[in-house]
């Protein structure tokens, strides 16, 4: 993929926008809603009853918190769209520092060279070096325009976070 037009950024700050509006208006409803719980009589006639009340609220505030999360990985997307943020918006910021460190080694080893008194003589790799693209692509953007990391790297922060 390549980097994002300006139209392109216009399409993704729109749907990051409707989807902020959609979300905070849920959160604001499910925290009135969770507040409502608390507020309840406690005295409630059974105990299963009661453990099923806070069974739901607890299950809701969970939900809250998964919602706010997601609200702020949004306004941090319009904040790279604005180029405000960490990187610039579409980047994946683990292959970007992939990249880098492949460029840093191999301009470390001509440097080794030249260093050393050689005669620095490029010789084509056996194996051509992939080239590592640092863009999201634009499907994953589309279907998710808040996504931080490429496919590759979500799935990898995941494996990591059951893990942990």
């Amino acid at each position: 993929m390549s980097k994002p037009t300006k139209t392109e950024l216009t399409k993704y700050r729109a749907l990051l926008e409707r989807q902020l509006a959609s979300l905070r208006g849920d959160v604001g409803s499910m925290r009135d809603e969770a507040l409502r719980a608390s507020e309840q009589d406690a005295s409630v006639d059974h105990l299963a009853d009661q453990g099923t009340d806070n069974y739901d609220q607890g299950f809701m505030l969970g939900l809250i918190e998964n919602e706010e999360e997601t609200i702020q990985h949004i306004v941090e997307a319009i904040e790279r769209i604005d180029g405000k943020g960490d990187w610039d918006f579409g980047v994946c910021p683990l292959c970007q520092e992939e990249a880098e460190g492949i460029k840093k080694k191999e301009a470390g080893k001509k440097d080794a060279k030249k260093d050393a008194g050689k005669k620095v003589v490029v010789k084509k790799p056996a194996k051509p070096v992939a080239k590592i693209e640092c863009w999201i692509q634009k499907a994953r953007l589309e279907y998710l325009p808040w996504a931080r990391y490429c496919v590759r790297h979500q799935e990898a922060e995941e494996r990591n976070r059951d893990i942990a």
